[in-house]
């Protein structure tokens, strides 16, 4: 035996010791011959069911939703369902025990058309479902492909998942939904997947669910993250956001629409949005971690907004156009969005990130310049080897206006600066020195000066 029939017949083994029930009870192989023979070829377990066997047709014309129905009558174990290539119109799919498997032979070669009302899968406490290698074209408007309620650790490997959103349609299937994510459901993986053509391509209200090696192609919404009770979180890694500059095609990929959890977006690219990621609600909420790192972000209006967020985290992100007019690379609320840190933010269609778009508490590492840091306890300057100033101070232009020498010797370049002391009744006074080397005071009043 090879050792991936080894590993094979090793994965049907444990789904059916995890109901505790024997392999024969858990996925009955119901018939042989060219269909069987076709999934043992395409290395299907050799314990599936495989829907042909059943009566299902799979040539997009034939009803199969009673023969699939038939693969789960009676189950009470996992159930392992094999769908060789084909359309199959179905209008509802049963509920899938735990440790079950929909597998077909590829995301573009097996689709099944949902052209039921609702979710086609529609899990609640469920564990351990998983999905392989097919696709889902949804037809209905308001209909949606997956449903996840308090289910664990369900995993979408090499899965299509359609709607039927365009912009030529908008908004008839604005309500169409991809994915759902619900009532505490974890662990949600989706590995390699594409979510297409929704209204809302993923929508979750849940902590924590990943999301890895996937596109997301032309949704009005791509992600959503709703509930406002602090719960929503994603993890979103190695995936593309992409759609053309039609406005009614897509408006923005990445939204948090109110209190959230942790949000994670790493090695993401982002383009054809007319805003690509917006964190948060003002004065309503946002999330309690958001971290943007090495991604691309593109938009027609706004980069990256954040419109409430409690420790936002940005690093290595380049902002680009998507339109001849540039977008506004980075929004952010200066009163919800208070205090964050940026680290190397760059621009592709000027020069880097004014420093002007954060707020004063936000801490940011540019190009040679760190802009808004705290340094708590003594902050000690050493000379280089090169020689040079321990500290300069400059100007709007550039120009040094004071410094600290190697010797710690304190210079000011100007006559107009110098030292400002302030006197005991509160007055400020200006220390300067004249040609003939004798100082002088110059009052400055009771407030503050700002030069």
């Amino acid at each position: 035996m090879s050792d991936s029939v080894s590993r094979r017949r090793l994965l049907g083994v444990t789904l059916a010791a995890a109901a505790g029930l024997p392999v024969a009870a858990a996925c009955t192989s119901r018939g042989t011959g060219a269909a069987g023979d076709s999934a043992e070829a395409l290395d299907v377990l050799p314990s599936a069911t495989n829907v042909r066997d059943l009566g299902a047709v799979g040539d997009g014309v034939a009803d199969d939703t009673a023969a699939i129905a038939e693969a789960y009558a009676g189950a009470e174990g996992p159930v392992v369902l094999y769908l060789p290539a084909g359309k199959y119109l179905v209008s509802a799919w049963p509920a899938l025990p735990d440790y079950s498997v929909v597998i077909g032979e590829g995301g573009d070669a097996t689709t099944i058309i949902h052209q039921g009302s609702g979710a086609l899968f529609a899990l609640e406490g469920r564990h351990r479902v998983a999905f392989r290698r097919f696709g889902v074209h949804v037809t209905r408007p308001g209909g949606s492909a997956v449903s996840l309620s308090a289910c664990f650790r369900c995993s979408f490997d090499s899965v299509v998942l359609r709607g039927s959103h365009l912009s030529e349609n908008f908004p008839q299937f604005a309500d169409q939904q991809g994915v759902i994510l619900s009532d505490n459901t974890g662990g949600t993986t989706f590995v390699n997947c594409d979510i297409n053509n929704f209204g809302t391509g993923l929508v979750t209200s849940c902590i924590q669910n990943y999301v890895t090696a996937s596109k997301f192609t032309n949704n009005y919404v791509g992600v959503l993250g709703t509930g406002g009770d602090y719960n929503a979180g994603l993890s979103i890694v190695n995936s593309e956001f992409v759609s053309d500059n039609d406005p009614d095609t897509t408006s923005t990929h990445v939204r948090i629409d109110g209190p959230a959890n942790d949000w994670w977006i790493t090695n993401v690219w982002f383009e054809g949005a007319d805003v690509a990621i917006s964190a948060g609600d003002p004065g309503r909420g946002g999330p309690a971690q958001f971290g943007l790192v090495n991604c691309k972000v593109a938009a027609r209006s706004t980069c990256v907004e954040l419109l409430h967020c409690r420790q936002p985290y940005l690093a290595n992100v380049l902002f680009d156009p998507d339109l001849d007019s540039p977008p506004t690379p980075l929004r952010i609320d200066p009163q919800y969005c208070a205090e964050g840190t940026a680290v190397n933010l760059v621009s592709g269609f000027a020069d880097d990130i004014d420093l002007e778009a954060f707020p004063p508490g936000w801490s940011v590492t540019a190009r040679g310049v760190i802009s808004g840091a705290a340094h708590v306890g003594p902050l000690s300057l050493r000379a280089g080897p090169r020689g040079g100033d321990l500290l300069e101070a400059r100007d709007a232009t550039g120009s040094v206006v004071s410094a600290v020498l190697p010797t710690g010797a304190f210079l000011s370049d100007r006559p107009e600066g110098g030292v400002v002391l302030r006197d005991e009744a509160g007055g400020y006074w200006r220390l300067s020195v004249g040609r003939d080397g004798a100082l002088r005071t110059t009052a400055l009043g009771d407030v503050r000066p700002l030069a």
